[in-house]
Order: C-alpha cells, then sequence, then structure tokens
C-alpha cells in the first residue's frame, strides 16, 4: 500500500525530528488541552529551548503576543493567556496548521518547566493521532 504524502508531512518530520532529540523521556497526553506534554528540570533549559527552536522558530511572549498571527491568539487564549515567564513556540502555518509548544516554568522558583506540543487550525483526527504517536504519548 502506498503513503500518501501531504503537506503537513513537513511539519511532522520536524516534531519527530525534536521528539528524538527531547532531553526528557516520556511524553503524556493532556486531556485539557488536547497535546502532548513533557516535564524536565530547569537546568535542562538551555538545551530543551534550542531544540525547540529548531523546529517551533517562532516565540511568542507576553510582550510580543499583540503581534502574533490569529492561530498563536487563539492558543493563548484557550490555554489562559502568557504569563511574563512563559512562551509559545510556533512553526509558520502548513495549509493553515501549525504546531505549538508551550513553554511554562512552575514549581518552587521555575525549577521545573513543561512542554507541551500540539496542533492548530484545521486539524483533523488522524493528524492528532500521529502527533501522538510520534512521542509516544499514550491515552491515559
Amino acid at each position: 500500500m502506498q503513503t500518501l504524502i501531504t503537506s503537513l508531512d513537513s511539519l511532522f518530520d520536524g516534531l519527530g525530528r525534536l521528539a528524538g532529540a527531547w532531553v526528557s523521556h516520556g511524553w503524556s497526553w493532556d486531556r485539557r488541552f488536547e497535546c502532548v506534554a513533557s516535564t524536565f528540570a530547569v537546568t535542562h533549559a538551555e538545551e530543551a529551548r534550542g531544540l525547540v527552536m529548531g523546529v517551533l522558530t517562532e516565540p511568542w511572549t507576553s510582550k510580543t503576543l499583540h503581534r502574533a498571527p490569529s492561530l498563536i491568539v487563539g492558543v493563548a487564549e484557550l490555554t489562559g493567556g502568557v504569563r511574563s515567564d512563559q512562551a509559545i513556540y510556533s512553526t509558520p502555518e502548513v495549509d493553515g496548521v501549525i504546531a505549538y509548544g508551550l513553554w511554562w516554568p512552575w514549581g518552587g522558583e521555575g525549577s521545573n518547566i513543561s512542554m507541551r506540543i500540539g496542533l492548530a487550525g484545521p486539524v483533523s483526527y488522524d493528524d492528532m493521532l500521529r502527533l501522538r504517536e510520534i512521542f509516544g504519548a499514550p491515552d491515559d
């Protein structure tokens, strides 16, 4: 059976590279935001940010969110906004779809960081399954 190549394949290829090189093992499925999630110690922040920026190349902060594309603004609204210590990273749009990453420090003095990666735009159920498969995030 021949696999149909879609224009989203390049987006998923990048996410696969990110998943394969990630600083922490184990991704889970965040039902609340319908994305994959991983937590790591702040000591890995520099390496993790480098990996994220290699794929999710567009950073958005509380200071730049007003210039963000509508899909990013929508993600920010659905996830509670962007605090001064948080960021949203995104890919450029591909067929109206973006991959995004929510960078959320937490814990005593930001000792941990949660990275959530999701898709926004006209995504299908199969796209969401593919995201979960790439990151090995089981349905908990």
